[in-house]
């Protein structure tokens, strides 16, 4: 693949995961469990599957990849994995992380 049509690649793989990320990240914080599968075992486990955090997910890989190749990381999608590796009594619900979230990215 050439060097601008990665670079085009890259752009609109980083632009289409911005936008999606905060319509999940809304949605999250209307009450909707899963984004950050915070709950994977016990009684949050049996929610319906959020295909779109999933999606989020695969696209945030996706930049990661090419982004290596560059020698430089997203921070958005740096940021994004480490609020999905966030465990522990002590750790705010979903709901809450995701308003922080969109507090911390200029989007409330």
């Amino acid at each position: 693949m050439r060097q601008d049509a990665r670079d085009q690649r890259l752009d609109d793989l980083e632009f289409d995961f911005r936008e999606r990320l905060v319509a999940c990240l809304r949605e999250c914080a209307n009450g909707r469990w899963g984004l950050f599968e915070q709950n994977s075992k016990g009684k949050l486990a049996q929610l319906p599957i959020w295909p779109e955090a999933d999606e989020l997910k695969a696209t945030v890989a996706q930049i990661n990849e090419l982004r290596s190749r560059f020698g430089q990381t997203n921070p958005l999608s740096i940021r994004f994995l480490e609020y999905c590796a966030m465990r522990g009594q002590n750790v705010k619900g979903e709901p809450k992380l995701a308003r922080q979230f969109l507090t911390e990215i200029g989007e409330v």
